[in-house]
């Protein structure tokens, strides 16, 4: 699948502005984690079951950075004959926050599915993305002009807003709106509808260093009968992770 012309761009501006800033400084991080179950915009991608996760990131101080983030998959869940069982996504952003505190987050997304592609039907697929912040407040929006499974255009819009309530805990809450190219586009997906709702309601705490999070996720797509197709996978329910960053 190629690169639209939006994420041509994005690349573009952050190897130049990698460039213009070669003398500044590079750190690395990661992550790992399991959960209770990998939701994916509101659908399980895992079949109801735990998945293990990690992350590792490099970043340049000028605010470019990469990410590799990988999650194992079922199936049953993702129609994705995926010989490894896994989803390895990596991202190319651009990130940093202005003098009066607003955040900012650019970049292009590539959704791997390892030996998916094979049977001839493009599974992964780019998609561009951007978001703004401030004082825990979050608005995004992530785009693809060639869905998942060569399906057409597809758009996300988000909010969200997090909080620490007491020391140690804090809260967030979001929703998600998923507009699909057309009917056939979520047909593909196991619906019979256009657009959904996604939303996440969740807890967080460290223990030892090791990250907990209890939230209740789910969408609007078995109220509405939207993706129907998908059966408990798109149903509402709680997600446990406990996650180790390094």
């Amino acid at each position: 699948m190629k690169l639209s012309k939006l994420s041509h761009a994005v690349i573009a501006a952050s190897l130049m502005t990698a460039g213009a800033m070669a003398h500044a400084e590079i750190t690395t991080s990661g992550s790992v984690a399991l959960t209770s179950d990998y939701l994916f915009r509101g659908i399980s991608q895992s079949a109801e079951n735990m998945a293990v996760q990690g992350s590792f990131t490099v970043s340049h101080d000028s605010g470019l950075y990469f990410t590799a983030w990988g999650s194992s998959i079922s199936t049953e869940a993702t129609g994705v004959s995926s010989s490894s069982g896994l989803e390895l996504d990596t991202l190319v952003g651009y990130a940093g926050e202005t003098a009066d505190g607003v955040g900012y987050d650019v970049g292009v997304m590539r959704y791997n599915y390892p030996g998916a592609d094979d049977a001839g039907t493009t599974i992964s697929y780019n998609e561009v993305y951007g978001s703004v912040s401030y004082s825990g407040a979050k608005l995004g929006v992530a785009y693809s002009d060639d869905y998942f499974g060569e399906t057409g255009k597809y758009l996300y819009v988000y909010t969200g807003y997090s909080t620490e309530l007491m020391e140690n805990l804090s809260g967030s809450v979001s929703v998600g709106w998923n507009k699909f190219d057309n009917d056939a586009t979520n047909t593909f997906l196991g619906g019979n509808s256009d657009a959904y709702f996604d939303y996440k309601v969740g807890l967080s705490t460290e223990l030892k260093g090791i990250g907990l999070e209890a939230a209740y996720i789910g969408s609007d797509s078995i109220a509405s009968d939207e993706v129907t197709g998908y059966g408990e996978n798109a149903d509402g329910r709680m997600v446990f992770t406990a996650s180790k960053s390094f």
